[in-house]
C-alpha cells in the first residue's frame, strides 16, 4: 500500500509590517488571532469559543490547515517578495507573549510556526507527491 502525501491546505492572512518583519526574521515563531467568531469558525470549523476552551492545550486545528501565508499588508497578486509560508504545528487557546503583541492575561488562537517553506502551494503539492 503506497502512502499518499498529506493535502496541503493554507491559510492566508495579511500582516502589519513590524508582525511580518518579526516573523521573517525568526524572532517571532507564532500569530495570534483574537478567538472571535469568525476566526473560531475558521479554525474550528464551527463557531466555538466554548470548544476552543474545553479543547485547552490540544491543537484546535480542526479544519485542517497545513500552511500559513503571511502577507506584508496587501501586495499585488503576483509580488511574492511581500509573502512568506511556513507549515502550522498548530492552533491553541492560550495565551501569547507580550513581545510578541500579546495583550498581558488575554486568551488567543495561537498559531505556532514550523519550518519556513515554499511560497508556491502548487509548489508544495508537487513537493510532496515527489517524497512518496
Amino acid at each position: 500500500m503506497t502512502m499518499q502525501p498529506q493535502k496541503i491546505k493554507i491559510i492566508y492572512q495579511p500582516l502589519k509590517a513590524k508582525w511580518y518583519r518579526m516573523i521573517e526574521a525568526g524572532i517571532k515563531p507564532e500569530e495570534y488571532r483574537e478567538a472571535t467568531p469568525y476566526w473560531c469558525k475558521r479554525f474550528l470549523g464551527v463557531n466555538g469559543l466554548a470548544l476552543a476552551y474545553r479543547l485547552g492545550t490540544r491543537d484546535v486545528n480542526k479544519a485542517g490547515y497545513t500552511h500559513v501565508q503571511f502577507s506584508l499588508g496587501y501586495p499585488k497578486k503576483d509580488d511574492e517578495s511581500r509573502r512568506i509560508t511556513f507549515e502550522l504545528k498548530g492552533v491553541f487557546y492560550r495565551t501569547g507573549n507580550e513581545a510578541w503583541g500579546a495583550e498581558k492575561g488575554k486568551k488567543y488562537l495561537v498559531e505556532v510556526l514550523g519550518r519556513r517553506t515554499s511560497l508556491d502551494g502548487t509548489k508544495l503539492w508537487k513537493e510532496k507527491l515527489t517524497q512518496v
